[in-house]
């Protein structure tokens, strides 16, 4: 008798398990109206802001392709999280194609876009060709594999001239022919040990020789994106016109990645405590013990 109560238990678990399995949402479904045949793939991301505008500039990108394919994306991101703001991700959103909503609301199926694993046997400290790996798989996941469609970290985003011609109109060109656009937000996912006074007293040094801005304020005689309440959009469009980055690599730095900029900018400076690479840009890597004063050396 016990044995056969411990039968009927695992059985009653199994056909349990098999009604769960049924209920639960795939990752990609057909929405919508049935004759229009939309398809409807369900991403999320549980970490950062740069995470996200990752995978959002990304989908912005190639909105208009998803679009005549009939590709739609529901999104799905950590909203508890503070710096994922969601004015700041409905910038890199073609309602079209694309709708954000709450990490609690993600089917049990969908599918996770973070840049921590291997792809193919590439690690993501070789991130330029890392990142082309990752995206090439997630059009293979969408149907869109061998469209032709650019993977490059530096994607065409021409949309950022005309926003660069606008911050300009509106503020005097305040934003114009910068020498230095200097990215020194705090780092919240550990990417080095932050010292806000050496990026201060660095900034002041340089602001003494260069026309420069930031993203975080120094003092009232340097110029700040935070001043005007610039987005991280209008940051990348800011970049595609200045001589040199220097930054903090975390999720600010995210929209300056695009062919413009790396066309234009001489050289990139990056604070980084890891072993991340760039091969396809003039990049300097710096750790958190140099000697920030010392920065101008980099600048020739």
């Amino acid at each position: 008798m016990p044995l056969r109560k411990s039968y009927k238990r695992r059985k009653s678990r199994n056909k349990r398990r098999q009604k769960r399995f049924k209920r639960t949402r795939k990752a990609c479904q057909f929405g919508g109206d049935p004759s229009s045949l939309t398809k409807v793939f369900h991403f999320f991301n549980t970490h950062h802001l740069g995470d996200n505008i990752f995978n959002l500039k990304f989908f912005f990108n190639i909105s208009d392709i998803m679009k005549q394919n009939g590709i739609s994306i529901k999104y799905y991101y950590d909203d508890a999280y503070v710096n994922n703001n969601r004015g700041e991700l409905e910038r890199f959103v073609n309602k079209d194609t694309l709708s954000l909503h709450p990490i609690k609301d993600k089917p049990v199926n969908s599918i996770e876009l973070w840049m921590g694993n291997d792809v193919d046997g590439i690690h993501r400290d070789a991130f330029d060709t890392y990142y082309n790996a990752f995206y090439k798989n997630i059009l293979k996941l969408i149907g869109l594999e061998g469209k032709d469609i650019d993977t490059s970290l530096y994607q065409p985003e021409p949309y950022l001239q005309d926003l660069y011609k606008d911050l300009n109109n509106k503020f005097n060109d305040k934003y114009k022919d910068l020498d230095i656009l200097i990215i020194n937000a705090f780092p919240n996912s550990g990417q080095m040990l932050y010292d806000k006074q050496k990026f201060d007293d660095m900034c002041a040094m340089l602001n003494k020789k260069y026309k420069i801005v930031t993203t975080t304020y120094v003092n009232g005689d340097i110029k700040c994106t935070g001043d005007d309440k610039l987005m991280l959009k209008d940051i990348g469009a800011i970049s595609t016109h200045v001589k040199y980055i220097i930054g903090v690599h975390s999720g600010p730095i995210v929209p300056c990645y695009n062919k413009d900029t790396k066309n234009h900018v001489k050289k990139w400076i990056l604070f980084l405590d890891s072993d991340l690479e760039h091969k396809e840009i003039n990049v300097v890597k710096l750790r958190s013990q140099y000697d920030f004063m010392k920065i101008e050396e980099h600048l020739k």
